[in-house]
């Protein structure tokens, strides 16, 4: 059984009485990729402390007059920020560039390198359909004065089932989807690879990467590690940058 996190109380209680630098994230699952971050921070000895999601992150960011004094920095994906703007009163949060801190270890990683010539035109009808499919999402958003939550936590398989190249049909009649405008369009492909959601990304790689027939396999997770250590991005140095600059300050 995997150990529950902390609550929002017992997080705040605990950075109250610490001594050492501590970074909040949002999830349990982000914890491997800012460990080895971490190897890049000025101070090594900084603890991580996932809060179990956005909303618990930015709750104790609102709370943090209750820790006033203690080095504590908070790194959380842009998400939506992405296209509608971070807003001014969590200017003192670090936050990717790409929609989440897996764009920012794709873009600019060479990933795509690991397919073979062969797969790579199915690679790409996907990644197309992965593309209309979350323009269609921001284009809801857009349309509602930012107000609509974007619905793009879908694993790739259930959006595009496996050993297909379109869109799934059941799934389209769920949520009703259309062919997104054209200006909504051209904003994501204007910057694919930090625009639309970085976890599906690994996992459309994912899925040419897997299956009968091939020397070895590699899950979405086993690549955005390969990603990040084969080489660091020009947005992974800016987030340590970040991190850095606010840990000597």
């Amino acid at each position: 059984m995997s150990k529950s996190l902390p609550t929002i109380d017992e997080i705040i209680n605990t950075l109250k009485r610490s001594s050492m630098p501590t970074i909040l994230i949002e999830g349990s699952d982000d914890v491997y990729i800012y460990r080895y971050l971490k190897q890049k921070f000025v101070n090594r000895l900084v603890n991580l402390q996932p809060c179990g999601g956005r909303i618990n992150l930015f709750t104790i960011y609102d709370r943090r007059e209750e820790f006033t004094g203690k080095k504590v920095l908070f790194i959380a994906d842009k998400d939506s920020y992405r296209f509608s703007g971070v807003p001014e009163d969590k200017c003192d949060v670090i936050f990717t560039e790409g929609y989440c801190i897996e764009n920012d270890i794709y873009d600019g990683s060479d990933i795509e390198d690991i397919l073979d010539a062969e797969s790579l035109p199915s690679f790409n009808i996907t990644k197309d359909c992965l593309i209309r499919w979350f323009t269609f999402e921001l284009q809801k958003y857009i349309d509602s004065n930012h107000q609509q939550t974007m619905a793009v936590g879908h694993h790739i398989n259930y959006i595009i089932p496996d050993g297909t190249s379109k869109i799934c049909s059941n799934f389209i009649a769920q949520i009703g989807y259309q062919e997104p405008r054209a200006d909504v369009l051209d904003l994501i492909i204007s910057n694919v690879n930090l625009n639309i959601r970085g976890k599906q990304l690994f996992q459309t790689i994912s899925r040419y990467m897997t299956g009968k027939g091939r020397f070895s396999s590699f899950s979405d997770k086993n690549l955005v590690e390969v990603a990040l250590k084969m080489k660091q991005t020009e947005h992974t140095i800016n987030l340590i940058t970040k991190v850095n600059e606010k840990l000597v300050a």
